[in-house]
C-alpha cells in the first residue's frame, strides 16, 4: 500500500479554531499520529497554543484523538501508524460545572 487515508474530524474548540469540520490527510505508511499533529498543525495554525503544544507533536493534555469514535490514542502510542481508513476524531475534553 502507497498511501494511508486519514480523515481528521474537529469537535468543541478545535471546530471553532479551525473553522472547518474535517480534513483528509494522505499519509505515507511510515507516517505516525505525531506526523498527523504536525500536518494538522500546518494547515490551521490556530489551533497551535491552544490545541497543539507549539512543538507541533504533540496535543496539549486536555486534548486527545478518539480513533473511529471508539478509542482514545494514548501518548505512549503517537508512535504508531493510524491505519488506513481511520477516523480520528480531535476531541477537547472540558471540566465545569
Amino acid at each position: 500500500m502507497d498511501t494511508i487515508q486519514v480523515k481528521v474530524e474537529f469537535s468543541g474548540l478545535s471546530r471553532i479554531l479551525a473553522k472547518a469540520n474535517d480534513m483528509q490527510l494522505f499519509l505515507s505508511p511510515n507516517q505516525t499520529y505525531v506526523d498527523v499533529i504536525r500536518l494538522v498543525a500546518e494547515k490551521y495554525p490556530a489551533l497551535v497554543g491552544n490545541v497543539i503544544d507549539k512543538s507541533k507533536t504533540a496535543l496539549f493534555p486536555s486534548n486527545v484523538f478518539s480513533r473511529d469514535g471508539k478509542t482514545i490514542v494514548l501518548p505512549e502510542q503517537m508512535n504508531d501508524t493510524p491505519r488506513d481508513g481511520e477516523v480520528l476524531i480531535l476531541l477537547s475534553l472540558l471540566a465545569g460545572g
